[in-house]
């Protein structure tokens, strides 16, 4: 069992080197960039998607 739990420990210890953080990808500025267009095209994504899909009652 140790060495199983060894292993599994490396793989995560990879993965996490692997990854980059997110102070590598962000800077503040291009944090709020980001944030701003991944809401609006949250909203319109919503918007679009409320033309095509209507939600009708279930009846008993």
């Amino acid at each position: 069992m140790v060495k199983k739990n060894k292993g599994t420990l490396a793989v995560i210890e990879q993965i996490y080197q692997d990854i980059p953080a997110f102070s590598d990808i962000f800077t503040e500025e291009t944090f709020y960039m980001f944030a701003f267009c991944f809401v609006c095209a949250t909203i319109l994504m919503a918007f679009i998607l409320s033309r095509f899909i209507t939600i009708k009652p279930v009846d008993f």
